[in-house]
Order: C-alpha cells, then structure tokens, then sequence
C-alpha cells in the first residue's frame, strides 16, 4: 500500500478491496472491541475465506448475538488468566 500511494513500482500486485456490506453491526457504543475480535476471530477460524461471500449480503447483514460477544469475552479472560498464571 506504501509504494502505491508514494508512486513506486513494486512487483506485486495492488490489493483488491471489497466493502462487504452485510458485515456485523455493533448494537451499543460498549463493545466496540469485542466486535473486532469476534470478527478476526471469525476470518481466522474460516481457511477456506467463505467469510466473503457470508458477508456479502446487503438486504440481509449477520448479526453478532451477545452470545457470540460473550464467547469472545470469556475467551480473552481464559487467555489472559493463563498469562497471569504463567507469569507468576
């Protein structure tokens, strides 16, 4: 991206952006982060990147239940309550 907004040439190819417009919306201003990591967790989860074309539906977006933000949320505290732990 560097080299193509400073006008140098470069031997790969420009990325393709897509706006997939059925993408998770967040319902309230609190779990803005969460969202985020729920949704890399799901690209990340998906090898065969499917994730495009189930987000790619304008007239019908996916929605994030506050069951997937929780699992997110537990989770980051089972993660981080390992660190804790190793750490000591």
């Amino acid at each position: 991206m560097y080299n193509s907004h400073t006008g140098k040439q470069s031997s790969r190819k420009s990325p393709i952006w897509k706006n997939l417009q059925g993408t998770p919306k967040q319902p309230t201003n609190v779990e803005c982060g969460y969202l985020v990591m729920r949704f890399m967790r799901d690209i990340i989860h998906d090898p065969g990147l499917a994730f495009e074309k189930k987000y790619d539906r304008k007239n019908e977006p996916a929605v994030y239940t506050q069951g997937h933000i929780d699992e997110v949320r537990l989770e980051w505290a089972e993660f981080m309550n390992k660190q804790l732990h190793k750490n000591k």
